[in-house]
Formats: C-alpha cells, sequence, structure tokens
C-alpha cells in the first residue's frame, strides 16, 4: 500500500535515511511505536470508565483473576516479535481508518445498550486498528497475533455458569450410578447413602475453563505455526477442562463416600481440583510438543525503506486518536433525543383484585439497585398459595443502573440452594419463553419465572434484551424495560412448585405487560 503522503526532502528528528539513491525520508519504527503508544493512550482515557471495570473485575471475580498475567504475556509476546516489528515500515493506512470507524461505530452501539463487554471488546480491537491506521499493513500484521491476547483481558464467560453447574451435576451423577452408587436427583441437588450433595457456583468449573482456554491459546501461538494445529489444540484446551471439572467432582463425591465424609471436604476439597486440572494441563503440554512446528525464521538486518513522512505520522495519530470518542459522542447526541426525564410510576391494575400477604415466611426476593421504580409484594392466589411478585422498571439506563447487570440477583442473600436455570417454553402468543430458576431451602421449594420486557418486546435472553434497548434509543423510544420475576413455592419438589407458577402467570402474565405499556406510554 502507498504511503498517505509525498515524501519530504527535510530531515526532522526520529527520521532516518532508507536510500541514498532516493534522498527521502521515513519515521523510524521506534518513533512510529511511540506514537502509537501515545494514540492508545488517548483512547485507554477516553474509556477509562470501561477499563476500571476490568480492573475491578480483576481484583473481584476469581475466574479472571489471570487478567494482570494477560498484559504481562502480551508484553513478552511483542518483545519476541521486536525483529518483525523493527523491520516494519511505517505507512499510515486508510484501511485502519476504516476499521477505526466500524469498530468506533460497535463501541458506540455497546454504550447506547450498557454492555460494557461489547465496549471493552471493541477497545481490544481498537488498539489493534490504531496500529492498523497509524503504523500501517506491515506493522499490523506483525502485531496482531500478540495483540489479540487481550480479548483473554476482558472478563467474559459468567454467563456460562448455570450451564457448567447443570453439566457438572449431570456427568457427577451419571458416574455415581455408574459406579453402582444409588443417586436420587433434583436439578443440581442429589442425594447419596452417605449425604446430601449441592453443585454451587464455585463447582461450575468456569474458572478451570476460561484458565485453559487463555493458557492453551498462548501455548498454541508459541508452539505451532499450522492453523489446523493451533485449532486443534484450542479444542482440547475447551474439552479438558469440562472433563477434568466432571472427574474433579466425581472423585471428590466418591472420596467422601467411601471415608464416611471425613475426606473431600474443605481444604482437600479445593486441593484436589486444581491437582486434575494441573495434571490435564502437563499432560495436554507433553502431548502437544511432539508435533511442534519449526519457528518462522527472522527477517534480516536490512533497514526499512519507503515509510511515512513524521508530519502524516503525527495527522494520522491524531485522528486514529479523534476518531472513536467522536462516533461515540456523536451517537449519544443522537440517543439522547429520546431520553425522558419523567419518573416512571408503577400502578398494576391487573394485580388490584388479589389480597396482599403479610406473612413472615422466608421467600425469593431479588435485588435490581439500579432500578428506577421496584414493585416488590406479596399476595394470595386465588386458590391460597402465596406469590411474590417483584418488577424493576428501568429508564435512560447507564453503566451500573441497567436491566441487565451482574450487580441484578434472583437470590442475593445465597440463603437458597440454587438447584437449577433454563429456559421454559409457554403455550403463550405474548410471551412464549421463560427463564425457570429453581431454588430450595428447608425442604421448601421455589419456582422462579423470570422474563425481560423491552419497550412491548418480551425475551429471555441478556443479548436480546440489550440489542432491543440499543434499537429502541436509536429510534427515538427510548430504552424503558423491566425485570418481571413471579415465585411461587411448594413444600413437595420443583415441579410442583413450577406448576403454580406457570398457572399464575397464565392467569396474570398478559395484565402485567398491559400495566408496563401503560407506565411506558405515560412518558411519551
Amino acid at each position: 500500500m502507498k504511503s498517505l503522503d509525498p515524501q519530504l526532502k527535510s530531515v526532522l528528528p526520529g527520521m532516518q535515511a532508507h536510500g541514498a539513491e532516493t534522498g527521502s525520508r521515513h519515521v523510524s519504527p521506534m518513533l512510529a511505536w511511540a506514537l502509537i503508544v501515545a494514540a492508545w493512550a488517548a483512547l485507554l482515557f477516553v474509556f477509562r470508565p470501561y477499563v476500571e471495570m476490568v480492573l475491578v473485575a480483576w481484583e473481584t471475580l476469581p475466574s479472571h483473576a489471570h487478567g494482570y498475567i494477560v498484559l504481562l504475556v502480551v508484553a513478552y509476546l511483542l518483545w519476541t516479535k521486536r525483529q518483525h516489528l523493527a523491520a516494519s515500515v511505517c505507512r499510515p493506512s486508510w484501511k485502519g481508518f476504516t476499521a477505526l470507524v466500524l469498530l468506533s461505530v460497535v463501541a458506540m452501539a455497546g454504550e447506547l445498550a450498557s454492555v460494557a463487554a461489547v465496549v471493552q471488546f471493541a477497545l481490544v480491537f481498537l488498539i489493534a486498528a490504531t496500529v492498523w491506521a497509524v503504523g500501517g499493513d506491515q506493522m499490523a500484521r506483525a502485531s496482531v497475533g500478540p495483540l489479540s491476547f487481550l480479548l483473554f483481558a476482558v472478563p467474559f464467560g459468567q454467563e456460562a455458569l448455570p450451564v457448567l453447574m447443570n453439566w457438572t451435576a449431570d456427568a457427577t451423577v451419571v458416574a455415581l450410578r455408574y459406579s453402582g452408587v444409588p443417586v436420587f436427583q433434583e436439578g443440581r441437588n442429589f442425594v447419596i447413602p452417605s449425604g446430601r450433595w449441592s453443585v454451587i457456583e464455585a463447582c461450575g468449573g468456569i474458572r478451570y475453563l476460561l484458565s485453559s482456554i487463555f493458557i492453551g491459546a498462548v501455548y498454541a501461538y508459541l508452539t505451532y505455526t499450522r492453523t489446523s494445529k493451533r485449532v486443534l489444540f484450542m479444542v482440547w484446551s475447551v474439552v479438558m477442562p469440562l472433563l477434568a471439572n466432571w472427574l474433579r467432582a466425581y472423585v471428590i463425591v466418591m472420596v467422601a463416600h467411601w471415608t464416611n465424609n471425613e475426606w473431600g471436604l474443605g481444604v482437600s476439597h479445593l486441593a484436589l481440583g486444581w491437582i486434575i486440572f494441573g495434571i490435564a494441563v502437563f499432560v495436554g503440554f507433553a502431548v502437544g510438543t511432539r508435533w511442534r512446528d519449526p519457528l518462522p525464521a527472522a527477517p534480516g538486518g536490512v533497514a526499512p525503506a519507503g515509510g511515512s513522512s513524521l508530519a502524516v505520522a503525527l495527522a494520522a495519530t491524531v485522528l486514529a486518536a479523534a476518531i472513536p470518542p467522536g462516533v461515540v459522542e456523536a451517537g449519544q447526541a443522537f440517543a439522547a433525543r429520546s431520553t425522558s426525564t419523567d419518573e416512571p410510576r408503577l400502578r398494576f391494575d391487573s394485580l388490584a383484585d388479589l389480597e396482599r400477604d403479610d406473612s413472615s415466611a422466608e421467600g425469593i426476593r431479588p435485588s435490581f439497585p439500579g432500578a428506577r421504580a421496584v414493585h416488590q409484594a406479596r399476595y394470595k392466589t386465588k386458590g391460597g398459595d402465596t406469590v411474590d411478585v417483584f418488577v424493576a422498571y428501568f429508564r435512560n439506563q447507564v453503566q451500573g443502573a441497567e436491566l441487565v447487570n451482574v450487580g441484578n440477583k434472583v437470590e442475593p442473600t445465597h440463603d437458597w440452594s440454587w438447584s437449577t436455570s433454563r429456559k421454559v417454553r409457554r403455550d403463550s402468543g405474548s410471551v412464549p419463553d421463560v427463564r425457570l430458576e429453581g431454588y430450595v431451602k428447608g425442604g421448601r421449594h421455589a419456582a422462579v419465572y423470570e422474563v425481560y420486557w423491552v419497550n412491548d418486546t418480551t425475551t429471555t435472553s441478556d443479548a436480546l434484551a440489550k440489542l432491543h434497548e440499543a434499537i429502541s434509543r436509536l429510534r427515538g423510544r427510548g430504552d424503558d424495560s423491566a425485570a418481571i420475576i413471579l415465585t411461587m413455592y411448594s413444600p413437595e419438589d420443583l415441579e410442583s412448585a413450577q406448576g403454580k407458577t406457570e398457572a399464575f402467570a397464565a392467569e396474570r402474565l398478559d395484565g402485567l405487560l398491559a400495566d408496563l405499556r401503560r407506565t411506558s406510554g405515560a412518558s411519551q
């Protein structure tokens, strides 16, 4: 690709000759990288709230405690590419600037929908696109591999935890039955002759999985050059921690069973998991090394030639630093036209005929701290059963005060054992799907129906809820949305409690949606 500027004849600091026969000058690789780092600093400053969220996640989420190691790995991989980077020519690329604009639009969409992960992933790609825009094609090709590992710095994957917990419980029960141990299973809880077990969040294996994927990616990058080998090793890096976690859970239960619960609990419970994981990683590396590819030869010591002038490199740096905040601010200004200053007023006429239940019995008490309005009440159904109704209403959402957020909890106390989590199909045109969450405490089962309402659209998907919010804001309809949570109880089992919740939802859910539409329409 040709340089964006005619070569300057003057010799400026940071420029060196690249050919005596042409007499032209170009920016040195070192100065080019200094300009790129300056653009990165501006980028991180603009998106500093999202960078701070990443740092907080590294400090608070055990599954992402490897975040600082990611930065060290990226720095090391860039250092291993120093000869390739030094041999690259700085030629600002219009293709890189096009990528910057497109990625800035993605970041803007994430900002409008208050999806921190979208903005954070877009920021990683913006960092790579900045190299492409300012440094050009050669520098981008030399650095894209190491910089791609910044994707592992973004806290993601927690959404898979319920599924992993279900898989762990099912795999453990299957292995126990195959071993001849009688098991009674109810969701993530199961009972064997020696005691009762429950697969909690820490047993899901999310930490093993994310750590394994990161370690496997680094190993595959350093060991192989063929794409097929890298892909195969990454598949192993996903499958291995799942199998290792299932084996860990099975061994712990069997050890406790054989020793009458004297071993397999407490510290040994955690230590055994990491020992099994460590052995699995070591075996994977030992086997994978047998098919190692030879490393590509480093480029020769020829000085790069035909680069850009300092003036254009500086202009490219300023432009690269200005595009992302400009696009994001333009999107925010456009979306601000639909912002409502009215406070939502919740009124549920559909529940007016139900008697309030003032009993002090324990129940599920959701917590959505950023909601603009909350309705949380206990009623008696026509049949005399207790139902807890929770509605959290959101408007003008921002980070930390949004419908979909890790801080929003259906059962924040952790006093109830989380037995199941799955999507349930319903025979309803208005709400065809709900998310069923099952809990149990002291022999009392709770069946929770949860559904998102976003400007007259219902969904159980976090991603679709965010997408509907962004589309609604861009269409000038605001971002009014709500979480509807219905809970009923049974002393028998989860299926009995679910039958009660479904009957109440079939009778009252359409009315609740009509009440929410009225609340939203009052602000239009």
